[in-house]
């Protein structure tokens, strides 16, 4: 019995050695910033196709609320997605700018490679858009995604197969693949793309003051490189991370060092050692150092974790 206590202890032991470079690595670094205190910006990642407004409306918010971060870096290499996700962003950044409770800080969105559509919605509410001359900036509009309007109904009949749908209201299946939609169906599709258009270019042509009676040249769904949106006033500077940095320096007047605050997606490894009860504003030496223990933990056995 003495044995296996022995060999339970051994892997206690191994267990915890794993744990103590990193919680060390969180005590030096506290006490960095306490020798050598660096001011803090947020940084958030947009990337990708955008489906799910709550991870960045939750990172913006904590950011806000943190006095000790001076300004936000939105990261942006997005092709859109649903328009509601998009809307729902700016419209949380605008309403966090606005808001007397929270810090006011400034917003920089650093583009690499594409901001358009829902990517671009978000991007207009801060406060300067860089990307380079070659990037793919613009894709204002609406539309339906095109699985909805695959008109199958000839192919049934061609093929004899026989579809009736039943349903009850007169536009519950305008989009059915499966039949031919009628006049007012199309109407009705069209009247809420029109009011969706009109909503995001209203909101672009507020953001980057630009005159809606010259929508149709930059609010016609056209892709523009990153040269032609700067020249239409969609975007602010042509450059990279090192025009982003001066730009955050001069607007949160900032001399020091920059330390780069990320926040990765939370996982259930870290929720499991962090606990989903701690309060957002936690600032404790052992919260940090557990924070930074699984933040590093994820990055280096989970591979859903957000670099």
């Amino acid at each position: 019995m003495k044995f296996f206590d022995i060999l339970k202890n051994i892997f206690f032991l191994l267990i915890f050695l794993q744990f103590v470079p990193l919680l060390i690595d969180g005590i030096r670094k506290q006490y960095n910033q306490i020798v050598e205190p660096r001011t803090k910006v947020g940084v958030i990642m947009i990337d990708g196709v955008l489906s799910d407004s709550e991870p960045y409306t939750k990172q913006l918010t904590r950011y806000f609320k943190d006095p000790s971060i001076k300004a936000i870096l939105i990261k942006m290499d997005s092709p859109g997605g649903a328009a509601g996700t998009g809307e729902a962003i700016y419209n949380e950044i605008i309403s966090l700018k606005n808001a007397p409770e929270y810090h006011k800080k400034p917003i920089v969105t650093l583009v690499e490679n594409t901001c358009a559509s829902g990517g671009y919605y978000i991007a207009c509410a801060s406060d300067y858009i860089i990307a380079p001359a070659t990037s793919l900036i613009g894709s204002i509009g609406a539309t339906f995604p095109n699985i909805f309007f695959l008109h199958l109904h000839e192919f049934l009949a061609q093929h004899k197969i026989g579809y009736k749908p039943i349903y009850a209201g007169a536009y519950k299946n305008c989009i059915d693949p499966l039949t031919s939609a009628t006049p007012e169906q199309e109407a009705l599709l069209q009247g809420l793309l029109n009011d969706c258009y009109e909503t995001f270019a209203q909101a672009v042509a507020k953001s980057r003051k630009l005159s809606l009676n010259a929508k149709d040249t930059w609010a016609n769904g056209r892709i523009f490189t990153g040269k032609q949106a700067k020249d239409l006033g969609l975007i602010d500077e042509n450059g990279s991370s090192y025009n982003a940095i001066k730009v955050i320096r001069e607007k949160a007047l900032i001399e020091g060092e920059i330390e780069w605050v990320k926040q990765p997606m939370p996982s259930a490894f870290s929720q499991l050692f962090s606990g989903n009860n701690a309060p957002d504003d936690d600032t404790s030496l052992l919260s940090s150092c557990v924070h930074d223990v699984c933040a590093t933990l994820e990055n280096r056995y989970c591979t859903n974790t957000v670099q």
